[in-house]
């Protein structure tokens, strides 16, 4: 028999730490995605924009750790602020300073380059044809940024062997972490994919594109560093509650590309029903009905049971 393959202890925790945050990314795909039955967007589409979320981690970290840097360079006796405030707060400058870094900072960093991902491929993607597109794309590319930043969190906490603390941190970031980056791409996604199918140039929705998930952001992580962690939830409540009310809004599934040019009027998606019914009266036009009368009702009826009750139909 073999040697066992053994692997170096970097190597195994980085492993485990990844795989720990697979678990909230793969439910929440299976939850916005993977469950349904009409999936608008490939999943080749999905499987890249979870890879571009974990490839814009690095230039985050990276422009947050010059950031950091800068700050320390210009006032050396405030850089403690931009980790966060110090407890307990005493002065108006204990909220400004850490509001600075959050929002001014963290969020405009993060966010930013989810824009600049959004847009490109909003603009450009050719499997992007209708808003909820831009919506799952948006989670997506979330879900990838929420997956690697957490594993850097649990890698850090297996490598100094705080497993007390990492079951406590894995539920934290499972619930609240990587719903914020739902929340916020899925946002950015809907609002940008709005702004960019609009052919009257609805410039207000590119700029909300990132300005709501911007402030969300950042008052997300400011009051996380002021330890009011049940008020930086509620943040979420009400962004989390409108993209489950998009999802069932009809005017999001419109197709409004195609073969990568925007149209000017939207069309609404064929329904099972629709098909069916269109095809009913197709029936009715036949020349079959005009010469046997007869078989109209019977066949219509017929075809009608059959076509409704089977999952498989044609495309329109």
């Amino acid at each position: 028999m073999g040697e066992a393959v053994s692997l170096p202890p970097g190597v195994a925790f980085a492993i485990i730490a990844f795989l720990l945050s697979l678990l909230p990314a793969g439910l929440f795909l299976w939850l916005w995605y993977l469950r349904r039955h009409d999936r608008p967007v490939p999943t080749g589409t999905i499987v890249g924009a979870f890879l571009v979320g974990l490839g814009l981690v690095w230039p985050a970290f990276q422009l947050e750790e010059a950031a950091s840097r800068l700050w320390y360079r210009l006032s050396p006796a405030t850089a403690h602020n931009f980790m966060g405030p110090t407890l307990p707060l005493q002065t108006a400058l204990d909220l400004a300073l850490p509001a600075l870094g959050t929002f001014f900072v963290v969020a405009t960093v993060e966010e930013g380059l989810r824009y600049l991902a959004l847009q490109i491929w909003v603009r450009r993607g050719r499997t992007i044809d209708q808003v909820f597109d831009g919506l799952v794309l948006g989670v997506a590319m979330g879900l990838g940024f929420a997956t690697l930043e957490n594993t850097l969190y649990f890698l850090d906490l297996i490598t100094s062997g705080s497993f007390d603390t990492l079951v406590f941190v894995f539920f934290l970031r499972f619930m609240i972490s990587t719903l914020a980056h739902i929340s916020f791409g899925g946002l950015m996604g809907a609002l940008l994919a709005r702004g960019v199918f609009d052919v009257l140039g609805a410039g207000h929705l590119r700029v909300a594109a990132f300005t709501l998930p911007w402030f969300l952001h950042g008052l997300y992580d400011f009051l996380l560093g002021i330890d009011q962690s049940v008020y930086a939830v509620l943040v979420l409540v009400p962004a989390l509650l409108v993209l489950i009310t998009w999802t069932g809004r009809r005017d999001f599934f419109a197709i409004a590309r195609r073969e990568g040019r925007i149209l000017v009027q939207p069309r609404a998606p064929v329904t099972q029903q629709a098909r069916v019914m269109r095809r009913i009266f197709q029936q009715f036009d036949s020349p079959w009905n005009k010469y046997a009368p007869w078989l109209r009702e019977r066949r219509v009826r017929y075809t009608m049971l059959r076509e409704l009750e089977e999952d498989h139909y044609e495309e329109s």
